[in-house]
């Protein structure tokens, strides 16, 4: 008996899956919408500021009336500038010793609390970041009152410990103002990056510490050759962050000695203040200048995070 099987009948089913437009953002009206409010801010705050520093460092614009054009005078106003000079060594003298210090002291004090106990971690994190949380402002202002020569507290406890021949006028003095500015400025900066280094430890697998202390490593071999190489991606992060507020330092040299004396702490954000807005010397502002300066520090500033990166990329 011959079976007939029923003609095989099959249905295409039907595809679910829609054909969407990629996401590229300019083809979706919804994502335009989310652009466009952060394409305006970066415009009007960024961009135009950028640009206008730009335009007005190739002008004569002294902040008062109109500017004409003035090509390339006022870079060149800068090779032949005494004060500019020394601006810019006592900016790249800060950056070199500040992120030096900063990296390295930050990273001693983390691993100093990570190997401690674990109750008292939280009390000394939190004394070494205090000064973190005052402003730059503030902490220039206590720290210039406190070195104050006569009635300073600095120069009191010295006498009181009978140091007292170790008095001196530290803000008033050229060789002693920058020195001066850098220690407070690592009072103040330190246990922020020490805080960010501390978080770093927590990623490091403990198996790889309890081995090499298996294999009789020390601690302080077992730091330099495992936790240390392990940091290095933080490491990289936190130079470039002191590199940056290095070139870009204002605060503390203002406050503390308004660039003085003998623009022995003038950085080049604070000369270009001095320019711009004439300060408190009654000169007649620049515009033009101030904004040669204002280029030449973003330039370099730039350049500087564009050498790290690709230091950081070529060695990964």
């Amino acid at each position: 008996m011959a079976t007939t099987s029923a003609p095989h009948t099959s249905r295409t089913a039907p595809d679910r899956r829609r054909r969407s437009r990629p996401l590229t953002g300019w083809s979706n009206t919804t994502g335009l919408l989310f652009v466009v409010p952060a394409v305006v801010f970066f415009g009007v705050f960024i961009a135009y500021p950028v640009l206008r520093t730009f335009w007005l460092s190739l002008t004569t614009a002294d902040g008062f009336g109109g500017a004409s054009f003035g090509g390339l005078h006022n870079y060149g106003v800068m090779v032949t500038d005494p004060i500019f000079r020394k601006a810019a060594l006592v900016t790249v003298v800060y950056t070199v010793v500040t992120t030096t210090l900063q990296t390295v002291l930050s990273m001693v004090l983390a691993l100093l609390v990570n190997a401690g106990p674990r109750r008292s971690a939280v009390v000394y994190r939190t004394l070494l970041f205090l000064p973190a949380a005052v402003s730059l402002t503030v902490t220039g202002l206590l720290w210039r009152i406190g070195l104050t020569p006569v009635f300073g507290v600095f120069n009191r406890c010295l006498e009181a410990v009978g140091l007292g021949g170790l008095q001196h006028a530290w803000l008033g003095d050229t060789a002693t103002v920058l020195p001066t500015i850098i220690v407070v400025s690592l009072w103040q900066s330190t246990g922020l990056f020490m805080l960010i280094f501390y978080a770093a430890l927590g990623n490091v697998d403990p198996a790889i510490s309890e081995s090499a202390r298996v294999d009789g490593a020390g601690p302080f071999r077992e730091a330099w050759s495992i936790t240390v190489p392990m940091l290095r991606p933080v490491v990289e992060v936190v130079v470039m962050l002191n590199v940056l507020n290095g070139l870009k330092v204002f605060d503390l040299n203002f406050v503390m000695s308004n660039g003085g004396p003998l623009h022995a702490s003038e950085s080049l954000s604070s000369y270009t203040y001095l320019l711009t807005f004439g300060s408190s010397t009654g000169g007649v502002p620049s515009f033009a200048y101030g904004s040669a300066i204002s280029v030449v520090v973003f330039l370099v500033a730039g350049l500087a995070t564009v050498l790290l990166y690709r230091f950081r990329k070529g060695e990964q």
